[in-house]
């Protein structure tokens, strides 16, 4: 069995259930921009930093290679540029017409609300010693460089001794430093041991288990940002609705902070009131995606905690049988 094993899974989950739930899904706004050092054509610097914008946006490595000849087109989504005095180009794409090259070719779009990751490495160089933000400037450069090229936000935090007494990469150490992550708002925990100018052993800790691999810290940055792409990026070729109902709404402030809250996420093209009974109010929404995956995407949130939508119609709550998903507003 490995070192990380069934126990460690059931660790995690007991972090998640006593950690204090004080998690935000972080907004990338930069996701549509990029720097590209100008080695040739002009033109051919605005192919390369669409390349590394289409992979951001969709969250898939593979959006070059699938847009092909359209990527030529690169400078007629342009919304802004310029060139440094150290000739690098550094551009912002239309984000519409992004989202549109994208859909077109079959492709999906991860939204700007993503998880945070928590990283803690032990190199081998330095002892063994699990860091963070105390990370030498050129290791967290290298690993902040590949987060931001797949738009992934990080975190770093100073490690105290009690915190290091549980980052062994024995049975119990993700739970323990995925806790850590929760109370500093992070939502996930990226963590790796061995030889920066090696492959490292990574394991990263989410709500959803455990992932463990081997390879460099782009190796690792990749790997992170391409599980929670399979998980929050979607189809945007077409529109689902989904009823949501949000207990709590006790005052004006509650509604105009759920409502923004909705309407702000990505992957919500429309908001609309349905039902108002008490402090309870039915929203429905066209959503990109499934109902689960605008699960997923809140609750990497705190402001609305998931109730089950079995129990609305066992104490015989309104219209439950319209309800897709339910939340309690959580001030």
């Amino acid at each position: 069995m490995s070192a990380f094993s069934c126990r460690t899974l059931r660790l995690v989950a007991l972090a998640l259930l006593c950690a204090p739930v004080l998690v935000y899904a972080i907004t990338v706004e930069d996701l549509y921009e990029t720097s590209q050092p100008v080695e040739g054509s002009q033109d051919a610097a605005f192919v390369e930093a669409l390349k590394t914008v289409v992979v951001k946006v969709s969250g898939r490595r593979d959006a070059p290679e699938r847009l092909g000849a359209a990527l030529g087109n690169a400078r007629q989504l342009v919304q802004r540029y310029g060139i440094t005095q150290e000739n690098v180009l550094q551009v912002g794409f239309d984000d519409r017409s992004v989202d549109r090259l994208l859909t077109e070719a079959g492709l999906p779009i991860w939204g700007r609300e993503r998880p945070s990751t928590l990283v803690a490495v032990a190199l081998d160089e330095l002892g063994g010693v699990w860091l963070s933000h105390e990370l030498p400037p050129e290791d967290k450069e290298r690993l902040s460089f590949a987060a931001s090229r797949r738009g992934l936000p990080l975190q770093w935090v100073s490690l105290d001794a009690r915190d290091e007494s549980f980052l062994t990469m024995g049975e119990g150490a993700a739970a323990a430093l995925l806790q850590l992550a929760q109370r500093n708002g992070a939502n996930a925990v990226l963590l790796g041991r061995g030889s920066r100018n090696g492959a490292l052993r990574w394991v990263l800790a989410t709500s959803d288990g455990l992932i463990q691999s081997t390879g460099t810290y782009e190796d690792a940055v990749d790997a992170t940002a391409d599980h929670f792409a399979k998980l929050f990026a979607t189809e945007a070729s077409s529109l689902s609705r989904v009823n949501v109902q949000v207990s709590g709404l006790a005052d004006l402030d509650a509604y105009a902070a759920t409502l923004n809250y909705l309407e702000s996420m990505t992957l919500v093209r429309s908001v609309a009131v349905r039902e108002v009974v008490g402090d309870t109010i039915r929203f429905e929404l066209a959503i990109r995606g499934s109902p689960q995956t605008l699960q997923r995407a809140i609750a990497l949130d705190h402001r609305l905690v998931p109730v089950e939508t079995s129990s609305l119609a066992a104490r015989g709550t309104a219209a439950a049988a319209n309800v897709d998903l339910a939340f309690r507003y959580q001030p």
